[in-house]
């Protein structure tokens, strides 16, 4: 799997690199120190995943994400970051980052986000869950959807998602075929005016379908 790392500090970024070469996945990694250098290697060549820093001089992370959605240049994005702020959580997500953990991470936690982020799925650190479901429960959005009466079906496909299962994943579990899964998962957004798989789970904490 071709990695691409992102980050202003050398130390930081070799650091990743040789915890991720201790391990026994295969990674073929490269390093750049700017989010500019970055755009520049992802124009030439292809990577699973952009591991990608915030806070850097210049060009920050979240502006790096908007210049690859303006680019219309399509890679998974793992922010790894010591921000645990919402704000900077919604606002990465909302650019189109899959993935976002704490730099003081394990390498356990590192390689499986590696892993769901680069097939695509929404991995988010578990020492956030509790500041997600902070920001959930002082907005309107929540008391609205404290009322919603969801139906078993959907229940267990809330409870699987917060599972971090795909669609596959979940349609195997249930018996079910993907496009059912993928039905139901929209009547969940509808039904709890949500846009994410990061609210979905989020609600699924906040209202007890899953044990933090």
């Amino acid at each position: 799997m071709k990695l691409l790392i992102c980050d202003d500090h050398n130390l930081i970024s070799e650091g990743i690199e040789l915890m991720l070469q201790n391990s026994s996945e295969v990674f073929e990694i490269h390093i750049v120190n700017s989010g500019k250098a970055a755009l520049q290697f992802l124009q030439k060549q292809l990577v699973a995943v952009l591991i990608l820093d915030i806070s850097m001089p210049e060009m920050d992370g979240l502006d790096v994400l908007d210049a690859l959605n303006a680019n219309e240049l399509s890679v998974h994005v793992l922010m790894l970051t010591m921000h645990n702020e919402i704000e900077y959580i919604k606002k990465a997500m909302s650019k189109g980052a899959k993935g976002y953990i704490l730099k003081n991470t394990s390498k356990e936690m590192l390689i499986d986000a590696i892993q769901k982020v680069a097939k695509g799925e929404i991995y988010v650190d578990s020492r956030l869950t509790s500041i997600l479901i902070d920001d959930l429960t002082e907005t309107p959005k929540a008391k609205k959807t404290s009322t919603v009466k969801l139906t078993p079906r959907e229940i267990d496909i809330l409870k699987l998602i917060a599972q971090n299962k795909t669609t596959k994943e979940i349609a195997e579990i249930l018996f079910i075929t993907v496009n059912t899964v993928q039905s139901h998962k929209k009547n969940l957004y509808s039904k709890l005016n949500i846009h994410s798989i990061s609210e979905l789970v989020t609600y699924a904490f906040q209202h007890g379908f899953v044990e933090i």
